[in-house]
């Protein structure tokens, strides 16, 4: 049950600032995809990032905790980077 809630929780914080921002009022399509394949591409892209760091990932052995635990921070914090790219995209108006 609390794998559903997991998944749920980041299908959220995922698709919701994607849908917003590709349902936005007065902006051109062109620049609405734009911004929400990058809202929707920033989490996988900073998973893929820490998971390529076998420090941050607890694979080396001479990793230590801080380090794994820094690698969990950032792949969290990923699932926040679409709120962040819906904000800067609704401050830009009109310049991309």
């Amino acid at each position: 049950m609390l794998r559903f809630f997991v998944f749920g929780a980041a299908l959220v914080l995922v698709f919701l600032p994607v849908l917003l921002i590709l349902f936005a009022p007065n902006a051109a399509i062109t620049r609405r995809i734009r911004w929400a394949v990058a809202a929707f591409l920033a989490p996988i892209s900073v998973i893929a990032l820490v998971q390529l760091m076998p420090m941050l990932t607890n694979n080396a052995p001479a990793a230590a905790q801080w380090e794994r635990f820094f690698g969990l921070m950032l792949m969290a914090g990923g699932f926040f980077l679409p709120w962040v790219i819906f904000a800067l995209f609704l401050h830009r108006k009109g310049r991309g």
